[in-house]
C-alpha cells in the first residue's frame, strides 16, 4: 500500500477530520454495542392479535394455542444482519427445552417469498417460518424495530419482550418460563380504555 501526504497547509484540517471521524465511529460502535448487550425482556403492553399467516412451506398457520407453556413471536428480516445471527440462537433454544414448553413462530416482515426460502435453504430452522407480506402483523402488534420477539403465556397473552437482538443462548428454558410466571402482565392499551369508561 502507499500512502500520500496531505498536501502543505491541509494536512492539519485532513487530519482532524479523520481524527473525528474516528471518534465519531467509535461513538457509533459503542452506542450499538450497549444496545445490545442491554438487550432485556420487558413487560409488553400493545395489543397481540391473533393472525393466520402462510409458512415458507405454503401452509397457512394460525395463532392458536397448542399447549405450549409459553409461544415467542419472533419478528425478523432476512436483510437484518442482528436477526440471521438470532435465528439460530432460537433454534437452539427450541432444541433445549422440553417439547411442550416453548414454541417458536418466526415471522418474516415484508420480504417477498422466494427470498425468505433461499435463506431458509441456507439455515435451516426447527420452528415454522410465517410470512408477513404486506406487514399487516407487524402493524397490529406495533412492531417497528427488527428483530423484536414477543413473548405469549399459554393463553396467548402477550407478557414479555424485547425490541432488539436478545442472547437466547445465556438463557435456559426453564429459567425463561419461570421469568414469565413472574412478571404481572400488564393491561394492553385497549384494556386501560375499556377501564377508564
Amino acid at each position: 500500500m502507499v500512502f500520500r501526504t496531505a498536501p502543505a497547509g491541509r494536512g492539519a484540517s485532513s487530519s482532524k477530520a479523520i481524527r473525528a471521524c474516528g471518534i465519531l465511529a467509535g461513538a457509533v460502535y459503542f452506542c450499538l454495542l450497549a444496545s445490545t448487550d442491554a438487550a432485556e425482556l420487558a413487560p409488553w403492553r400493545n395489543a397481540a392479535p391473533s393472525f393466520v399467516l402462510p409458512t415458507a412451506d405454503g401452509a397457512d398457520l394460525k395463532l392458536q394455542t397448542n399447549g405450549s407453556r409459553l409461544v415467542l413471536v419472533h419478528f425478523f428480516a432476512t436483510w437484518c444482519e442482528p436477526c440471521r445471527e438470532e435465528l439460530p440462537a432460537l433454534r437452539r433454544l427450541v432444541a433445549r427445552a422440553n417439547p411442550n414448553d416453548i414454541r417458536v413462530l418466526a415471522i418474516s416482515v415484508a420480504e417477498v417469498d422466494l427470498r425468505v426460502r433461499r435463506f431458509l435453504e441456507t439455515m435451516p430452522l426447527n420452528f415454522p417460518v410465517l410470512l408477513d407480506r404486506d406487514r399487516a402483523v407487524a402493524k397490529a402488534w406495533s412492531i417497528t424495530t427488527l428483530p423484536s420477539t414477543v413473548i405469549l403465556d399459554a393463553d396467548l397473552k402477550p407478557r414479555l419482550a424485547v425490541e432488539a437482538d436478545f442472547a437466547w443462548d445465556q438463557i435456559e428454558p426453564d429459567a425463561l418460563t419461570k421469568q414469565l410466571d413472574a412478571k404481572p402482565t400488564r393491561p394492553t392499551h385497549q384494556s386501560t380504555r375499556e377501564k377508564q369508561s
